[in-house]
């Protein structure tokens, strides 16, 4: 933003020469100070230059030595050329002023229109379009050789809605080259500047200012709207009295880097240190985090939730920019349901832009991706469309849980073999009561496979009856004796195909 000395100069005599081109994106609100060092009076022009015109804000005003002239307001948008011209040498043209943002507004401020009256014809000079408010300075000059009659007024809507109730100004004269100048006239939307001259007058209306929306805040509106950055030494409340720092009823949307943590400081006296302690950031409603990756860097996590959803994707559609023969796509909006190895297909694009089937994507970086095959076809399409699939097994593939350690230790889903894959054993807890409920076991189905005394049904532990007749074998005093018979599981499993 530039503030204060904006442009000045000394410009031969003759001449129309540049003071200064509004710089891009930017409404320059400024004054221009002319001072004269020449004995002889001087005729100086100030105006906006459009293409090879020149329409004036000052007209062939006179100025002589010693004698300072100030203008009003001028309002000069971006890349609009402001112009000045003196008759003589030795008078100097300063330009001061600010530029502020102008570059949300659908209308742009600055110099907004610009009329010549030839007689009694009334005439719309500027009106204010849709949505907007409007602050609006009307520089009339006489530019033919006899004093001219302007009328001005302000009308609630077009010429034929105009009345004799609203004239701003009615009947003031103007002599030959020179200026008037009304300032700050403020129109609704809709509302019209109405301008016009006496007969065979020949007399140009320059209209500008500064246009207000709702965007970028208007004057009527209760909004307080900030274009750039804000600092609020007390608390802040949206929505309601603020009883904390930052106190928000409703909705929030926060585009950019957020960090959100609670800080509490306390001073030991006796120790004379500083006690930082961290508190607790409590969110009570739902909570989406978007990213590629997101960082939890708790070293204790803890939900009351029951169940943990991995890899959740929904059907939807996205668009983005594409080329033939790229596999990337630019430009992607939204990237909500967008992981790796997710299926894509072209639902529309311009031309013969085609993308074949079983295509996935590879990578995806910000509003970036990469797919697995290319745009067949000729041309681009910066709108194209796709639709992408649900969760599928390429994405859970290798899915699961990991814990870092000395070696990874974890539990990942394979495609390939459609299972769970532990890179550790696992050991189940075989406590007294366990073993007698019998809730320590694996099961396949409703069918017990291990439990802590059989497998698949059989027991660990087997019942051999003995006799004591050594000779015929005949059971005449029979004593049972239970023995354990060990069996060793690894040995089970491979002597038995499942």
């Amino acid at each position: 933003m530039a503030f204060g000395l904006l442009s000045s100069t000394i410009p031969s005599p003759g001449p129309v020469i540049n003071l200064y081109t509004g710089p891009a994106n930017k409404l320059t609100v400024g004054k221009i100070t002319i001072g004269s060092k020449n004995y002889n009076h001087a005729r100086i022009q100030i105006g906006y230059k459009e293409g090879d015109d020149v329409k004036y804000f000052e007209y062939n005003r006179y100025i002589t030595y010693g004698d300072v002239i100030e203008t009003e307001n001028l309002f000069i948008g971006a890349g609009q050329e402001l112009v000045v011209r003196s008759t003589e040498s030795d008078v100097n043209f300063l330009f001061y002023g600010e530029t502020v943002n102008d570059i949300i507004n659908p209308v742009r401020s600055g110099v907004l229109q610009h009329t010549v009256s030839t007689g009694a014809t009334k005439q719309i000079l500027f009106t204010a379009p849709v949505g907007s408010e409007s602050k609006v300075t009307v520089s009339i000059c006489n530019l033919g050789p006899d004093v001219a009659t302007v009328k001005l007024g302000l009308s609630n809507g077009g010429l034929t809605q105009f009345d004799s109730t609203e004239y701003l100004d009615f009947g003031f004269k103007i002599g030959p080259g020179q200026t008037y100048t009304r300032p700050d006239i403020k129109l609704g939307e809709g509302q019209s500047l109405i301008g016009f001259s006496n007969p065979k007058s020949k007399v140009t209306f320059l209209c500008h200012g500064k246009l207000f929306y709702e965007v970028s805040g208007l004057p009527t509106s209760d909004d307080f709207v900030v274009l750039g950055n804000s600092r609020f030494d007390g608390n802040v409340g949206i929505g309601r009295s603020a009883t904390t720092k930052f106190d928000v009823l409703g909705e929030a949307i926060i585009t950019g880097n957020t960090k959100i943590k609670s800080i509490n400081y306390n001073e030991d006296i006796d120790n004379v240190r500083n006690i930082r302690s961290i508190g607790i950031s409590t969110f009570t409603g739902d909570v989406t985090i978007k990213g590629d990756k997101t960082d939890i860097q708790s070293y204790n996590l803890t939900t009351k939730s029951n169940d943990i959803v991995l890899g959740f994707t929904t059907t939807g559609t996205f668009t983005g920019s594409i080329n033939a023969g790229s596999n990337v796509v630019t430009n992607v909006l939204p990237t909500d349901n967008i992981v790796p190895n997710i299926g894509v297909t072209l639902t529309s694009a311009s031309g013969n832009l085609d993308l074949g089937s079983g295509v996935t994507v590879v990578s995806i970086a910000s509003s970036s991706l990469v797919l697995s095959d290319t745009i067949s076809g000729n041309g681009s399409d910066s709108n194209a469309v796709f639709t992408v699939g649900s969760s599928n097994d390429d994405i859970a593939n290798d899915g699961g849980i990991v814990i870092k350690g000395t070696t990874d230790k974890s539990m990942l889903w394979q495609q390939s073999t459609n299972r769970f894959n532990f890179s550790h054993g696992i050991t189940l807890n075989t406590g007294v009561l366990q073993i007698l409920d019998g809730t320590s076991k694996i099961s396949i189905g409703i069918t017990d496979v291990l439990t802590s005394d059989k497998i698949f049904g059989r027991l660990l532990i087997d019942e051999i009856i003995v006799s004591n007749d050594t000779t015929n074998y005949i059971p005449t005093a029979i004593a049972v004796t239970k023995r354990a018979r060990q069996v060793s599981a690894e040995g089970y499993f491979a002597s038995n195909s499942l």
